[in-house]
Parts: structure tokens; sequence; C-alpha cells
């Protein structure tokens, strides 16, 4: 669940904020839950989600990537979003997850537990 602890200040750029607000109605707790997907299963997963085209997050400022999102729940009850960022050798098995509130507290997890995601596909989904 470690990472580089760039998430905190990336989630806070006001326009980055305010399009998570806009696009995904989640008000970002400073960060991302950091995780690595271990098994096959889940890995081939993540790599069919990633082929759909999500919600994009587009830069005002050119120094920095566009990352596509995808709504989740998370555990069955807490919303976030899944953060893509869009940058060559991003890790294949690294998920961002974010949500309005410290996912890690919310939700009692401690370093090494499984966690559930829901991906929450609709008609409604690409904007």
């Amino acid at each position: 669940m470690g990472g580089l602890k760039e998430a905190n200040q990336f989630t806070q750029i006001p326009w980055v904020r305010r399009q998570f607000i806009e696009k995904l109605s989640i008000d970002p707790y400073p960060g991302t839950l950091n995780l690595q997907i271990h098994d096959l299963d889940s890995l081939r997963a993540y790599q069919d989600l990633k082929k759909r085209e999500g919600i994009e997050i587009v830069p005002e400022d050119p120094s920095f990537c566009r990352a596509r999102c995808y709504p989740v729940l998370i555990h069955q009850r807490l919303r976030g979003a899944i953060v893509l960022p869009l940058v060559e050798h991003y890790p294949e098995n690294k998920v961002e997850l974010i949500a309005s509130q410290k996912i890690q507290t919310s939700l009692s997890l401690k370093e090494g537990d499984e966690i559930e995601i829901e991906v929450l596909l609709y008609p409604s989904f690409s904007q």
C-alpha cells in the first residue's frame, strides 16, 4: 500500500481537484491509496478495464500527464475511483484509488490486506 507520496500534492492541485469533483463527484482526500495486483485473474481484469475509455482528467499545465478514471465501490461501501496516469512505463500491476476520505482509515486497512473493488460501469460512464 506504499507509494511515492507524490499523489498527496497531485490530488490537491486546484484544476485536478476541480475535475475530480466535476467529473466524478469526488472531492478527493489528499493522496491516493496505492495497490499492487498479485493474482493473474485480477491482473487480466485490470488490463481489460484499462482498454475502456474511462473519465479523462485533462491537464491545464502541459508539464502534467493525462489520467483516466474509473468509478468504483471499495469493500461494497466506499465510493471512489481508480486513477490511471497515462504515462509510459507505468507499472502494469499498480492501482491508485481516490475517495473523499482516507481509504485506509475508513476501512480499517493495514499493509497486506486484500481489497475488494467493484468497477461501476454504466451507460453514462464516458464523458
